[in-house]
């Protein structure tokens, strides 16, 4: 297992997901700044039903799980199966902006 934390700010908001066998999931691309062009980190886990409105772009969150590379495109591709998410700073005045869930996208993870 390689554990990862990471800090940074949602790219988009947060997608809730149903896999086929009827697991909640949730989804969010998180920015992480380095020295030159960010490094996005591609965040799935089990969904978090009071976290989950929070988790609108731009928000900052700090992020720990299971970490996985790969290439994809001739770039490195990072993803985390998210074991803690938490809000860092402050959180959106509204938390209510958040859309509703789209369909259930039928994925296996």
């Amino acid at each position: 297992m390689k554990c990862i934390t990471i800090i940074g700010n949602l790219g988009a908001n947060a997608v809730a997901r149903t896999t086929t066998d009827g697991r909640q999931l949730m989804s969010f691309n998180v920015a992480v700044n380095t020295s030159g062009d960010p490094i996005w980190v591609n965040c799935i886990g089990v969904m978090r039903e009071k976290l989950f409105p929070y988790l609108l772009k731009g928000q900052c969150v700090c992020v720990v799980g299971d970490v996985n590379f790969g290439v994809y495109q001739n770039k490195i591709d990072v993803s985390v199966n998210i074991d803690k998410c938490e809000l860092c700073g402050k959180a959106p005045e509204q938390p209510s902006q958040q859309p509703a869930p789209a369909e259930p996208v039928k994925e296996v993870y």
